[in-house]
């Protein structure tokens, strides 16, 4: 994953255009969604709930694309393909490698 950037600055670039003041709240929704999604991650991985794991999973990584976030969109969906084929032995280390990216892609949309 370190060979993904954390951020795709030609979309954070567009969307900076296209909500001028506006971004700032997007960014704001943005952390507030992923915490959520973390944390029905964290539970759905408790309850070893493949389904649900695949449907937050996949939420995420629209959200997380659409934004730019690269690295969490990406693992986002490595984790929707192993809970939809009901491979479930990685996916404690990969919602782990998310939680970290996506603290380093707030911390670099704050940074903005």
């Amino acid at each position: 994953m370190q060979d993904v950037p954390i951020l795709d600055n030609d979309i954070i670039s567009e969307l900076r255009d296209i909500m001028g003041d506006d971004f700032e709240m997007l960014v704001l929704s943005f952390q507030r969604d992923g915490e959520q999604r973390l944390a029905a991650l964290h539970k759905a991985l408790k309850d070893n709930d493949s389904d649900v794991l695949r449907r937050q999973a996949h939420s995420f990584k629209g959200s997380s694309g659409n934004l730019g976030a690269l690295q969490v969109s990406r693992l986002c969906m490595t984790i929707e393909q192993h809970a939809a084929d009901g491979d479930l032995a990685p996916l404690p280390a990969l919602v782990e490698q998310l939680e970290s990216a996506f603290s380093r892609a707030c911390e670099a949309l704050e940074g903005l």
